[in-house]
This record gives structure tokens, sequence and C-alpha cells, in this order.
């Protein structure tokens, strides 16, 4: 009896038996190749390539197709001989369609002739797919390790096949080396993911030591620059030296500090301190953003922070003692010599003191009054500091030039404190005077109603010396007192008896020379001379009286000069 259960002779009967060995001899060799090949394969897609081919050959069928389980969905892999695209991608659940069925069974199945066969419930996508490639006879069988299905194997002709056991032991014995090579293709699949993550582990633990010794080493390198006293510049250089990053440093009103200024500038870091916002540090635009370079500048940032309160510490020290010595030489008896001896500890020269100024708050304010004379003893190399309420200046340049300097300072800045210059001549007892005359300088401006302005003692003269001391009040009452009737009659009828007056008593009271100043005649001096007298009294032409006149006068001038 042959296997297709047909009688023969005992002829043919043993032909085909041999035979029947021969060709199962034949399929076990080719499978036994095959599982060797797979055990080569270690990437998934080669192996269902691979298993797909041989399906096909193994059971001389027109297609062969692999179904994976992806989570709880078979789908279609690997078709190999299908005659288009429809197959790959279709996806089936437990129980729909042939491989559906297999995989809810676990066993093999298979149909003769599959478009008509109602046994397997159909999807449309499936049902178009099979209709395309013109599916006759399909056998499916599970793909099985342990007792886990990967997926479904499925041979399938075009043309009605009745598939015998013995196809499908062969193609189930297909299934089961595929299986088994698929699992270790998984496996090695899942071990060079692995591997691949741990050397992209081990690259990132090893740019991160590499960028955390880079940042040790420039804390080191600007910690050495902190120790040996250097300063801003040798932060710019560490920086560049080190970490290959160009940076300029800013104050908060965005000057530059040190580095170079570029038109457009890269990242940014605050440079704060326990006081507020005190600059920045600029990268140059080449720098490229990321977490290294941001970590490397705010190393500089703290760096330049520590810079900067050091100078303020050194330089509010250095303002404390420079107070204390003008405090001292203004204000004790000290000898010379002594002074002498301060000064030059110091730094400042007093013999080459030329010129003292008086910077005094109003109308600005102590704050803007101080910056302002700082930046006057900046501009002439000169020292500054704080006594009495105001702030003294000892500048070696003389009183004009340092009359230009304030004027310049002042357009810069808008508002102007009060300040007081006189000339000195050096040495200690040379700048107590010229602190003085300054003083009264600024003083008198204050009392003449004239704050923010600058005035040298040579400008009030004597006025200076008497009225410096006495307030705005007491000056206006002076003046009111002595010529309030002479200013009244000009202010109500437009006259200008004042200016001739005062032009009178400068002439010493000599008719011809006031004429030629006033450009009048003799006979309109005369009018105006006795209506003078009509309005002050017989006596104001006695010489104590005349003085008085002739002082009121000129400080209501200088009370009317706009504070510009």
């Amino acid at each position: 009896m042959r296997e297709d259960g047909a009688v023969g002779t005992t002829g043919e009967e043993t032909a085909y038996d041999v035979a029947d060995l021969r060709r199962r001899a034949d399929e076990l060799a080719v499978l036994n190749d095959l599982a060797r090949r797979l055990a080569a394969l270690h990437d998934t897609r080669d192996v269902l390539d691979e298993v797909a081919r041989q399906a096909r050959r193994l059971l001389v069928v027109d297609v062969a197709y692999i179904m994976l389980l992806r989570t709880d969905v078979l789908r279609i892999e690997v078709v190999d001989g299908a005659m288009g695209s429809a197959m790959r991608g279709i996806e089936l659940r437990s129980g729909q369609g042939l491989g559906g069925q297999v995989l809810s069974t676990g066993r093999p199945l298979w149909s003769e002739a599959y478009l008509v066969d109602d046994r397997f419930p159909r999807t449309p996508g499936t049902e178009s797919a099979a209709q395309s490639e013109q599916l006759g006879g399909i056998l499916g069988v599970p793909l099985v390790v342990g007792e886990e299905i990967l997926g479904v194997l499925l041979a399938a002709d075009r043309r009605p096949r009745a598939f015998v056991d013995h196809d499908v032991e062969l193609l189930a014995g297909l299934a089961a080396h595929a299986a088994l090579a698929l699992r270790t293709a998984d496996l090695f699949d899942r071990e060079r993911t692995a591997a691949a993550e741990l050397r992209t582990a081990i690259a990132t633990l090893r740019e991160v030591s590499e960028s955390r010794q880079r940042a040790s080493d420039l804390r080191d390198v600007l910690d050495d620059v902190v120790i040996r006293g250097g300063g801003l510049p040798a932060v710019v250089a560490a920086l560049e030296r080190s970490a290959g990053i160009l940076v300029e440093v800013r104050d908060h009103e965005g000057r530059t500090l040190a580095g170079e200024r570029s038109p457009e500038g890269g990242p940014v870091v605050p440079v704060n301190l326990p006081s507020g916002h005190a600059g920045d540090l600029v990268a140059s635009p080449t720098t490229t953003p990321g977490e290294e370079s941001d970590r490397l500048l705010r190393i500089g940032a703290t760096t330049v922070a520590v810079l900067l309160a050091s100078e303020r510490s050194v330089t509010e020290a250095e303002l404390r003692t420079r107070g204390e010595f003008v405090h001292a030489l203004l204000s004790s008896e000290a000898d010379e010599a002594s002074l002498l001896r301060r000064a030059r500890a110091i730094g400042i020269e007093l013999g080459s003191v030329a010129t003292v100024a008086v910077v005094d708050p109003e109308p600005v304010g102590t704050t803007a009054a101080t910056a302002f004379a700082a930046r006057l003893a900046a501009e002439v190399r000169g020292w500054s500091a704080a006594h009495a309420g105001q702030v003294v200046v000892l500048l070696p340049a003389g009183v004009e030039d340092v009359r230009d300097v304030v004027a310049r300072l002042s357009g810069a800045d808008g508002t102007t404190p009060t300040t007081g210059l006189a000339a000195g001549t050096g040495g200690p007892s040379g700048v107590r005077t010229a602190h003085e005359e300054a003083r009264q300088t600024a003083a008198l401006l204050l009392a003449l109603d004239r704050p923010g302005v600058c005035a040298t003692s040579e400008d009030l003269g004597l006025y200076r010396s008497l009225f410096s001391r006495a307030g705005r009040g007491e000056i206006a009452a002076f003046v009111r007192t002595t010529v309030g009737p002479l200013l009244d009659h000009d202010r109500e009828r437009q006259r200008d008896l004042t200016v001739t007056l005062e032009t009178y008593l400068e002439q010493a009271r000599h008719h011809a020379r006031t004429c030629e100043v006033l450009h009048i005649h003799a006979n309109t001096l005369y009018q105006r001379l006795d209506r003078v007298t009509a309005l002050l009294g017989p006596g104001w032409k006695d010489p104590g009286r005349a003085l008085e006149l002739q002082v009121a006068l000129r400080l209501h001038r200088l009370m009317d000069t706009p504070s510009t």
C-alpha cells in the first residue's frame, strides 16, 4: 500500500519504499543542513528569509510566509514567492483566518481550498490579499519554543491541494528549527542591543568624567589665578587657554572690564554678589551652547565674582583708610612729617596736590555725589574721601583743568553736585588752606541758592569769606534790607537803577567813567542818582553805607545768576 492509498505489486511497493526512504533521507539531510545554517544566523530578518525560502522549496509550494506574534496580534513579517505586496503587513488576531486558528489552538491546520473554506473567519483585508495571490491550499504550523508560541509558519499553493501527514511533519520540523533559530536570533538581538546600550553608557560616562575633569582642571587654574592675585584679564586668558572659550567680562552697566567686546555676544552668564548683580560673563558667538560650556562659564563667573568682591573690599578698605587720613589731615594737629609718611603709605602725594575740590551732596544726594567725586578723581588721577558730610578730592591738576573735567562729567551725567574748587600749593598746610577755600565756595553757592554749580574760590572773591557760613535766608534778608526799595522800583517800572548804582559804586563814584561804561549822558546819570536818593535816603553816599550797598548789589547779582 503506497502513501496515496493505491495498491501496487510487490516490486512496485519495494521501489516506492526505497524512493520514499531516499526522499525522507534527503529531507532529513536538508533539515539538518538548514538547522546548521539557521544556527549560524544571528539576525532575525535573515532567519525569517531563510525559513521562508526553505519552506517553499521543501514542500514545493508557490508561497511561504511567516506571521510573528506582536503582543496579541499576528503580523505577516516575511513572504517568499508572492506576486505582489498585498500580503505583507497583514495583521490577524487569535482565531481570525487560518493563521489565527493555528495560534488559538496551538496545532497545525490546513485547508485544501482556502478561498471557499468557511471554517476560518476572515477579515476584508485577509480576504482581499488571499484573492490577490489566488491562494488555494494552505498549511500552517505554530512556531513553538517550549510552551511559548512565537508565530505561525504557512505554506500555500495557488491551486487546491490536500496536505498529507508527511507535509505536516516536514513543515512542523522546519518550524521547530525555525522557532529555535528565531529565539536564538532574538537573544542575539537583545545582546547586541544591550551591548550597544552599554557602549553608549560607557561613552557617556567617559564624556561626563572627562567633562568633570576639565571643569576640575579649570577650577584649579582659576584658583591659582585668585591665589596669585591675578586680575580679570588673567581669568579671561585662563578660560581661553584651558577651556577654549573666548569671553568678555562686563560690569553691571555693560562696560567692558576685560576681554574683547564682540558685536554679537554668545551665551551670557550673570555675575552675582550678595549685594546684587555685579556684571556678566559673555562668551563669543563661536562658543557652542551645551551643558559643559555652561558649566565652565559658570565656574568662570564664580571666579569673576570672587575677584570683584575682593576688589570691592580692597577699594572700600582704601576709601576708609583715605577717609581716616583726610580727616586727620584736615582736623588734627599732627605734625607735617607724620602726615607725609601716612600719605606715602596709602599712595597719596601731598606735594603734588594742585587743586582741592569739595563736592557737596546737594542737590543729588550722597551716593551720587560720592560717585561723581570718584569719577573726577579717576579722570585726573587723584584721590577722593568722605569728610564732614562732603567729599574731598585731592587732584594733581590745575584749577581750570579740573573745572573742564567737571563740566565734561556734568554733561555726561545730567545731574551734578555742588562743587567748590580752590588752588593748592601742596603739602599738608597748603591742602588745608585750599580745602577751607573750596568748602567756603561750595557753602556760598548753596547760600546763594545755586546748587549743582561748580565754582572756584576766585569766582566768588571776598564774598566767599564774608558769607560762607551764612544761610540763604540771612543773605536774602541782608539784600532785602539794604537795596529792597531799589529792586522793587526796577521790577515795577522796568527800570535799571540797580545797574546804574552798582556801576557808579564800582567806578568809585566817578561820574564821567560811569557815563562812559553805561553809554548814557551826564544829565541822565544825575537824574537816576537823584531817584536813588529818593528811594534809599540821602545817606546812601556815606562810605560805610556805600560799601553795604555795593556788597548787597553784588550778592543780588550772584543770587540772580541761573544755576546752570
